[in-house]
């Protein structure tokens, strides 16, 4: 099987397995070769790496995110190799993606060497949606700084010493909760724009005013408002609550952009019309609320599904497990999606 290793650097290894990597046509299949933490061992009923079998389930760490994308992949390759039809499919295995789907070692390395197909699957598990796309994403750190002084001095009981970067922070907050996109979108039903504050800190030590605290908050958007949009509304928000004393600062942590597919697009109505046929189900079409690297690929502009596979749960949970009856039935999906793209 043809393959070659294509790489940022050498910690960070990416393999493309087939033909034609920059050409516009085959359909390419995406997993990615890293995975989550195992968290506290403890808790998981089966071994995180052991491969144990029960109830025909299939335990362990990264068996649906996504070992079982990258199984199924070459084992495609090989059925159209044999076939003489390799043309017709292709695969990348990324790296990195675990770190929050904006890595320069993964797939953004892939494409920007040139990587192109005809339409792409990224293999994340379930198949009850064919997921065309994902909610934008912007994690944001706000930095305060105040000016410290003895919380018992009668400057600070005056106002004349010292200013709170927690109390700062605490009503900035209080008014980026006010932002409301009350915005809706065909392909995101039952999604909306939410956010988030995921940390907080602050704080020296005892009977000091505190000088510094910082927040990070996080922002689901749909596709009809821009990032730029609510990060300026962030930006401009904190400048409200700077002082002589107070400032504040908007650091961009994370910015991945809400992208979507056309529903007639033919990968859907294929995949729609095999799901039906295999599976014996009508799966949902919509976009999905949380991001991932599907946004890469459909702005290189290659028609992407941000998700479509293997049944399974517990992705980033404990007993990760994948329903080995899928196996199959996704693999032949696969393979006539190839054939017929």
């Amino acid at each position: 099987m043809p393959y070659k290793i294509i790489s940022k650097d050498s910690n960070h290894p990416n393999i493309f397995v087939g033909e034609n990597f920059n050409k516009k046509e085959g359909l390419l299949f995406i997993a990615h070769t890293d995975t989550a933490g195992i968290g506290d061992e403890t808790k998981w009923v089966h071994k995180p790496f052991g491969g144990d079998i029960e109830n025909n389930k299939l335990f362990g760490r990264g068996v649906i995110d996504n070992k079982a994308g990258i199984a199924l992949s070459i084992y495609i390759l090989k059925i159209l190799k044999d076939q003489n039809k390799l043309h017709l499919a292709k695969f990348v295995g990324v790296s990195d993606e675990e770190k929050g789907a904006d890595s320069v070692f993964g797939a953004s390395h892939l494409l920007e060497q040139g990587l192109q197909a005809k339409s792409a699957i990224y293999t994340y598990s379930g198949n009850d949606t064919i997921t065309i796309g994902h909610r934008g994403q912007v994690k944001l750190w706000i930095n305060v700084t105040g000016e410290s002084a003895h919380t018992g001095s009668r400057g600070w009981q005056d106002g004349t010493k010292g200013a709170s970067a927690i109390e700062a922070l605490n009503k900035l907050l209080v008014e980026i909760n006010k932002i409301n996109f009350e915005d809706t979108h065909e392909s995101f039903p039952n999604y909306k724009f939410k956010q988030t504050v995921l940390f907080i800190e602050g704080g020296n030590t005892t009977s000091l005013v505190p000088d510094k605290a910082r927040a990070l908050i996080d922002a689901r958007l749909l596709p009809n408002r821009s990032n730029e949009e609510y990060i300026n509304k962030v930006k401009n928000m904190a400048k409200q609550f700077e002082t002589e004393k107070i400032k504040i600062s908007v650091e961009i942590n994370t910015n991945l952009p809400a992208v979507f597919i056309d529903k007639n697009e033919k990968i859907v109505t294929i995949l729609q019309k095999l799901s039906n046929e295999i599976l014996n189900k009508n799966p949902e079409v919509r976009g999905c609320g949380p991001a991932n690297e599907g946004y890469m690929f459909i702005n290189a502009g290659i028609p992407t599904i941000c998700g479509f596979g293997v049944s399974g749960d517990g992705a980033h949970s404990k007993d990760e497990y994948l329903e080995i009856d899928s196996i199959p039935n996704i693999l032949e999906i696969y393979v006539k999606t190839a054939l017929t793209i």
